[in-house]
């Protein structure tokens, strides 16, 4: 079998957009300011091309085989995460403008959750997204984007590894603890729970 890649995220490739969009689940709809599927979409296709947001190729990479996208991970230090929060919404505004802002006026729990959720401290390097096609399950590509992760924390400088995952995606956080990575804290909101885990990576 055709040995898995990981490679720089392509800012044309459509799959790794709806990918990205995937991971998120109903957290896209505050970011879209909508529930309809074809905003999203142009939303997150337009965010993954992009620079400079929090959901930008830039900050992507894909899993391969034979030259097809199989999963897709975003990851970066915690402070470069909070960095981008102020561009990822001008972006947001400038795209979407008015439906933004009036769909998350109608929907203030959810919008509140997202803009107080605090995802890591700044000692850590940061899976923001992650997520695999439904048909390449099973074939070991969310262990490999994860271990890609980990490469990525100690060539970065970082000893410590982290990401969060709703409460309810027992599958997920089966495999993150078979991997190494443990609770360190949980974010209860009014639109969701999340738990956060972590994992110290490298030789530090």
């Amino acid at each position: 079998m055709t040995q898995m890649s990981i490679v720089k995220a392509d800012p044309t490739s459509n799959v790794g957009a709806k990918l990205n969009q995937m991971a998120l689940d109903y957290m896209v709809y505050p970011l879209a300011g909508s529930e309809e599927e074809s905003i999203i979409a142009r939303t997150f296709r337009k965010l993954w091309q992009w620079r400079n947001n929090r959901f930008s190729h830039q900050y992507a990479f894909e899993a391969q085989r034979n030259g097809q996208t199989l999963g897709m991970i975003t990851c970066y230090p915690i402070p470069v995460l909070k960095r981008l929060a102020w561009p990822t919404f001008k972006q947001l505004f400038s795209f979407r403008k008015l439906a933004l802002i009036s769909y998350n006026i109608r929907n203030l729990k959810l919008c509140y959750s997202m803009t107080t959720m605090k995802e890591g401290e700044d000692d850590e390097f940061h899976i923001g997204t992650i997520a695999t096609l439904p048909e390449s399950r099973g074939l070991g590509v969310g262990s490999r984007l994860l271990q890609f992760a980990e490469e990525q924390t100690t060539l970065q400088g970082y000893s410590k590894c982290s990401l969060t995952v709703k409460k309810e995606n027992e599958p997920a956080i089966k495999l993150y603890k078979r991997l190494g990575y443990e609770m360190t804290g949980e974010i209860n909101k009014p639109a969701f729970s999340l738990y956060r885990m972590a994992k110290i990576v490298g030789n530090n």
